[in-house]
């Protein structure tokens, strides 16, 4: 059975916000230029003009260069809400599980079974 680490999950940030993050790093640096940043990065100057000055739809192959040159993640790091903060699947955990260890791995069993139906 393959586990799926759900504390560790990402989602692609949208090209808005990557373009922010680039621009900021740049701008961190004194290079606020399309022709300085092409230099810096070895991306050609259209390029690097078109992906952080006329704001792109979508993540480029050139924004990503540029996210690895600048060392800038292009996912956003999803934390998993904590289990224990929801009152309503403590309570019914309280109220099914009588304690024992055989019981809590069948309860677990059904969680994941119930996971794997909803997909």
């Amino acid at each position: 059975m393959q586990i799926c680490n759900i504390n560790n999950m990402k989602k692609p940030k949208p090209p808005n916000v990557i373009v922010e993050e680039l621009r900021h790093f740049f701008a961190q640096k004194g290079v606020e230029s399309s022709t300085k940043i092409a230099e810096m990065s070895k991306i050609g100057q259209s390029q690097v003009y078109r992906n952080l000055f006329e704001k792109p739809k979508r993540v480029t192959k050139t924004l990503k260069s540029l996210c690895k040159y600048a060392n800038i993640s292009i996912d956003f790091e999803l934390e998993s809400p904590d289990p224990s903060s929801s009152a309503i699947l403590m309570k019914a955990l309280s109220e099914v599980w009588d304690g024992s260890e055989s019981q809590a791995r069948r309860i677990s069993r059904f969680l994941f079974a119930l996971k794997r139906a909803d997909m």
